[in-house]
């Protein structure tokens, strides 16, 4: 499943990310209104699959785009501007996960629920992979969205989450691990 927009990674674009970048600095709506195309559904998507419910995913999204809207004067590097805008959305995704945990306290195991075990047998392989990732934690969840669904690297997983690469791997490995587990149990 391809969640990126079209226009952000097929064909030849015909401006650059960087090039509307610039004529964002230099005042051009325009310009922003066409990195918000070319990157809402792409966000949008990452932040309904962490947050699991439309309307906060929406509220997420526009956050992030109204953020990246006031701060792209201040970006620095172009090439980083992916990352940088999966940054800002992954900050307003835990801003709303943070301000929706009732007791504060986090439980060391990996898993948020327990799925029923009557439901779980009728769906498919498919489905059940969706449905443990969705009950993985955030920072477990979001490590194996970002890396299977948005095809980035470990370096630009590590950027965004602000952790080191060797925590992304070890995040990847644990929450792989975890959902290998589960499926065994139905499978």
């Amino acid at each position: 499943m391809d969640t990126a927009a079209p226009s952000a990674h097929s064909g030849s674009k015909a401006v650059s990310d960087e090039q509307l970048i610039g004529r964002m600095q230099l005042g051009d709506s325009e310009a922003f209104a066409e990195l918000y195309e070319r990157y809402r559904r792409g966000v949008y998507e990452y932040c309904l699959r962490l947050l699991q419910d439309r309307d906060t995913a929406a509220d997420a999204t526009q956050n992030t785009f109204i953020k990246v809207h006031t701060k792209i004067a201040g970006l620095e590097s172009f090439a980083s501007f992916k990352a940088w805008l999966f940054t800002i959305a992954r900050n307003e995704i835990y801003a709303y996960v943070r301000r929706s945990r009732t007791d504060g306290i986090e439980n060391e195991d990996l898993w948020e629920t327990e799925s029923p075990h009557e439901e779980l047998v009728e769906r498919e392989e498919a489905e059940l992979v969706r449905r443990f990732l969705g009950e993985l934690k955030p920072e477990y969840r979001e490590v194996l969205l970002l890396l299977e669904y948005e095809q980035m690297s470990y370096a630009e997983i590590a950027s965004i989450t602000g952790v080191s690469i060797s925590a992304v791997e070890s995040r990847i490995f644990r929450a792989r691990k975890a959902l290998a587990k589960k499926l065994r149990e139905y499978m």
